[in-house]
């Protein structure tokens, strides 16, 4: 019997559980991606978050998580050599994507229309969406009280700063892509990634619709991206810290309040879980570290038994 999930993605971590999911036999999912951290640079519409989650279901990912394997960078030499800033890297083949993203959307083609086409291409069989065709912008506040974009914030500054607000712009008016509301209704469940939650899967969430349908969803699971109160790479524990939430695991169920039935913590974290499970989400344990990807795919028949 086919199952069908929901995930929701950012970028690195919860691209690597879906590439688990995707080598499941009977699990029907439909990833839905952050499009806050979409931007344009050297004129072109990139899409980290979407990229990312395609490369690693496809296998073609790089070594650091993001981009393509084996890609070059002789476009960002040249650029260089013009005297443009190249600080946000894009690789050659990487670049070509982009380039015909762009071509698309300015042909007046949805952001969804165009994710279906180049997941084709890659060769990907589960089902990747945008949170919304709109434009819907993640800014951040740091101490300086600048309000910045988020590529400035985590690629040209390398998220240095301590965020102290968070705002996404668009998302009053922002409506869900087609297929987003349908397919969390009609899902077994909804597994929400390890990503950073204010940074990666709040902007979800703030498209008008989504953490409704959530709320209202058969079963809500997250997998914290933590381990020992921190992650393996990035700034979601400090960002979590300056925007007040909890320390450790607390601040996973902090963020979610109100969406959750399960939480899932690394068995590192196994000494957290008596006084998680206090506050009303049931508590597992499971081997969360999922880089490689037979240990994603192992992780997520895991998951497919606990829903």
């Amino acid at each position: 019997m086919t199952r069908s999930i929901v995930l929701l993605s950012g970028g690195v971590g919860g691209a690597r559980l879906a590439r688990g999911f995707e080598h499941l036999d009977g699990v029907n999912m439909t990833v839905v991606v952050n499009v806050g951290d979409d931007e344009s640079f050297y004129g072109v519409h990139v899409s980290p978050d979407i990229d990312t989650v395609m490369y690693t279901v496809a296998g073609v990912e790089g070594p650091q998580g993001w981009g393509r394997s084996g890609d070059t960078y002789v476009l960002m030499e040249h650029l260089t050599a013009l005297g443009v800033d190249t600080r946000f890297r894009i690789g050659d083949a990487d670049a070509a994507l982009n380039m015909y993203r762009t071509m698309r959307l300015l042909a007046g083609d949805p952001l969804h229309d165009v994710i279906a086409s180049l997941a084709e291409t890659l060769g990907i069989s589960c089902r990747v969406i945008p949170a919304t065709n709109d434009r819907l912008r993640t800014q951040v506040q740091t101490e300086q009280e600048h309000w910045r974009s988020f590529q400035e914030y985590f690629v040209l500054r390398g998220h240095r700063d301590e965020v102290t607000d968070i705002r996404f712009n668009g998302s009053t008016v922002a409506e869900p892509a087609p297929g987003v509301v349908e397919a969390i209704r009609q899902a077994d469940g909804v597994i929400i990634g390890p990503s950073n939650p204010p940074l990666s899967i709040w902007p979800v969430l703030a498209v008008r619709g989504i953490a409704n349908a959530v709320a209202q969803a058969k079963r809500v699971v997250a997998i914290s991206p933590l381990f020992d109160g921190r992650p393996l790479k990035g700034p979601t524990d400090t960002v979590m810290a300056s925007l007040g939430l909890p320390p450790s695991n607390e601040g996973i169920l902090a963020a979610y309040e109100g969406l959750l039935d399960d939480l899932v913590i690394d068995a590192g974290d196994g000494h957290e879980r008596k006084d998680l499970t206090r506050q009303g989400v049931a508590v597992h344990i499971g081997n969360t570290r999922i880089a490689e990807q037979e240990a994603a795919t192992e992780f997520a028949e895991w998951l497919m038994e606990l829903l």
